[in-house]
């Protein structure tokens, strides 16, 4: 994996150097496909979708827990505008299960902890530049947005939940805080760099910490995707640039119509939801998005090798996305995660559905 990584950060620095044409503010920190209605143009947009669903998690033969809620956090409402170079984007996340803009393991009422009906998820304001977009604020990372081929982000099967992904801020999940980000585009080669500008203890990510992605999209072969991406802590061991970090390398492609695979690869020292005694492991994944009219398959498998025996796993997921319109979609969604060690697993199973405006 390192001498890959290598290689594609080297072609990666020689494409840039010859590349034409303008870099512009790409899409990854804006809404999804399906809430892009003010992806373009001038003036102020309002965008959302609204979420909720009905899963259940059960591991070993222990009971197992029934929720109707949103603990993923996928409904959404935001602006976004554009007046001359500035841009500006502001989207927060919120439940319609239960009120609370938070995950289900917070007891609001009892541990008063901060739970609000609307959380800031990303808010940020920046200028687009001929040679891409350089802005400040609170952003997805790179290490989430770049070869996130999830579509059930953001769910109780979401495959950073299962253990198909890595979780955490430096991981798939969360957002950067007090950020500096670029991100521009030239010919085939899509680059993004994130830096943390916050030495408060409060801050979710510190001065010094930064992550970053490169990739390339029909360079090679048409409909082939493939990138690197990473991150870095820098408080992590000591500091003085010392610390720990997530490297990853991904990959997609169209085989036909309606037919696509994907591929992904993790290096983890940060992944402590993944990996529980200290986040150190690789995680490879495997998978395929089939298109059948208005449904959509999504199938991949998991091999979870941790520096710890004792905590390698497998997973194994499958979810159908059935399109009711444009807007609105039902999933069903079934994941397990095995235990070699023991033999035992957890399992999650789900129904929610969708609507995007």
């Amino acid at each position: 994996m390192k001498k890959l990584y290598s290689i594609l950060m080297l072609v990666t620095m020689s494409t840039v150097a010859v590349s034409s044409g303008s870099a512009v503010a790409g899409g990854e920190y804006g809404a999804d496909s399906k809430m892009s209605s003010g992806a373009a143009g001038s003036g102020v947009h309002f965008y959302g979708r609204i979420y909720v669903g009905f899963d259940r998690n059960s591991s070993g033969a222990g009971t197992s827990t029934d929720g109707l809620r949103d603990n993923g956090q996928k409904s959404r409402l935001g602006i976004k505008f554009k007046e001359g170079m500035l841009v500006g984007n502001v989207e927060y996340k919120f439940d319609i299960g239960d009120g609370d803009g938070t995950s289900d393991s917070k007891t609001c009422s009892a541990t008063l902890s901060d739970c609000r009906t609307f959380n800031l998820h990303i808010g940020n304001l920046g200028l687009a530049t001929p040679l891409g977009y350089v802005g400040a604020g609170t952003f997805e990372s790179p290490y989430k947005t770049f070869g996130q081929y999830d579509l059930n982000m953001d769910t109780a099967v979401a495959m950073n939940q299962n253990g198909g992904q890595s979780d955490g801020t430096f991981g798939i999940a969360g957002n950067w805080e007090s950020a500096l980000s670029y991100h521009g585009k030239m010919g085939p080669v899509t680059l993004a760099y994130m830096y943390g500008m916050s030495d408060r203890a409060n801050a979710n990510v510190q001065q010094g910490d930064y992550s970053y992605a490169i990739k390339f999209n029909d360079f090679l072969v048409p409909g082939l995707e493939f990138g690197v991406a990473a991150t870095h802590d820098n408080e992590e061991g000591g500091g003085g640039n010392s610390g720990a970090g997530n490297k990853k390398v991904f990959a997609s492609y169209k085989v036909m119509p309606g037919l696509g695979i994907f591929y992904s690869e993790e290096d983890t020292e940060l992944a402590s939801g993944t990996f529980a005694t200290n986040g150190d492991g690789e995680i490879l994944t495997v998978g395929t998005h089939y298109t059948m009219g208005n449904k959509v398959i999504q199938f991949a498998l998991t091999q979870g090798d941790a520096n710890l025996a004792a905590e390698d796993y497998k997973t194994i997921s499958l979810s159908l996305q059935n399109n009711l319109s444009k807007n609105t979609d039902v999933v069903f969604g079934y994941s397990r995660k095995g235990l070699e060690s023991s033999g035992g697993s957890t399992r999650n199973w789900g129904i929610g559905i969708t609507h995007s405006f």
